[in-house]
């Protein structure tokens, strides 16, 4: 068992189409693979098949139906905003334990795992945890998707350092 974990710099920067393209990537050589996207905001249950997680469920071949979207992206808020903040403001907590648990429960034997996480590496899920919190207690070394705009050096270094200061490998980094 293999386990990826796909993060950024920031929102918006295309964690996503990095994810579905390693999916077609690693299905196409023929290997198995499983793909989820664990906490998604600004998530509108009456209109997600343009989300994130339908764009997954597409790559893998699975119909968009909320059961499919269960399995995939448990944690599912409304508002587009921080995760800390989305779940605050529902009243459902973040607890960085029972995502990794749910990740673990994704793992079988001779299978790619991809997980893609929200926001940047250093998004907060709570008061005390953020992403990266998260992918040290999985373990998972981190595929970094960068931005391609002025600036970008900066906040890709930054991220990185706070990569490495956690202890975690870098897989790879996507432009």
């Amino acid at each position: 068992m293999r386990m990826f974990f796909i993060s950024s710099t920031g929102t918006e920067i295309g964690k996503t189409i990095v994810t579905t393209i390693l999916l077609r990537q690693i299905r196409m050589a023929n290997k198995s693979v499983e793909a989820i996207k664990p906490i998604i905001t600004g998530f509108d249950e009456n209109n997600f098949y343009k989300t994130d997680t339908a764009m997954i469920l597409n790559e893998l071949g699975r119909e968009v139906t909320k059961e499919n979207i269960d399995q995939i992206s448990p944690w599912r808020f409304k508002d587009p905003i921080s995760p800390n903040l989305a779940a605050e403001s529902e009243g459902r907590p973040l607890i960085a334990e029972k995502v990794v648990a749910f990740c673990k429960s994704k793992m079988q034997r001779d299978q790619i795992l991809l997980i893609e996480g929200i926001g940047g590496v250093m998004v907060p899920l709570n008061d005390t945890e953020t992403v990266l919190d998260l992918v040290a207690k999985l373990g998972a070394p981190i595929v970094l998707v960068v931005g391609s705009y002025l600036g970008t050096l900066s906040h890709t270094l930054t991220a990185f350092q706070a990569v490495s200061h956690y202890g975690l490998k870098t897989a790879g980094v996507v432009i």
